[in-house]
């Protein structure tokens, strides 16, 4: 392999363990919170070409779901990546989307090569993990008390 070869791997390779990170979390919450909790993981193309979107969604015992999911697109121009957690709420009339109501939301963040965008992907992957445990208790005792 060459240079370009190796560095072609090198994207593919981190959405891997991204997309395993994620899976991680949610199996971890998961054993926290059984049996009242459930999981998936996704990983979609995106509406445009270059882009991948990667997740798990959390089942609560109420019928919500709350999603952790990372977007990441590529371009002649650019590489970037944005992370959110959300919640589908469609009782909530404030919430925006068809009733999806975002918990946090990551900003997009641009990068100009691979070697400034890898650590970018990881950044937003350390975001969600260290706050989806506290929206996931927020939400399981918001359930309870109402």
């Amino acid at each position: 392999m060459d240079t370009a070869d190796r560095d072609a791997q090198r994207l593919p390779v981190a959405l891997w363990s991204a997309a395993g990170r994620l899976r991680k979390l949610a199996y971890d919450l998961f054993l926290e919170h059984q049996p009242h909790l459930g999981w998936s993981e996704f990983a979609k193309y995106g509406a445009t070409p270059g882009m991948q979107v990667l997740g798990v969604n959390l089942d609560l015992p109420d019928g919500r779901v709350m999603s952790c999911g990372l977007t990441v697109r590529m371009s002649p121009d650019a590489f970037s990546v944005e992370a959110d957690i959300g919640v589908d709420a469609p009782e909530d009339e404030e919430a925006e989307n068809g009733g999806y109501r975002y918990l946090l939301e990551i900003p997009e963040a641009f990068a100009g090569s691979l070697d400034e965008y890898l650590p970018l992907i990881e950044n937003q992957v350390d975001q969600l993990i260290e706050t989806a445990p506290r929206f996931l208790r927020e939400l399981r005792v918001g359930a309870w008390q109402g």
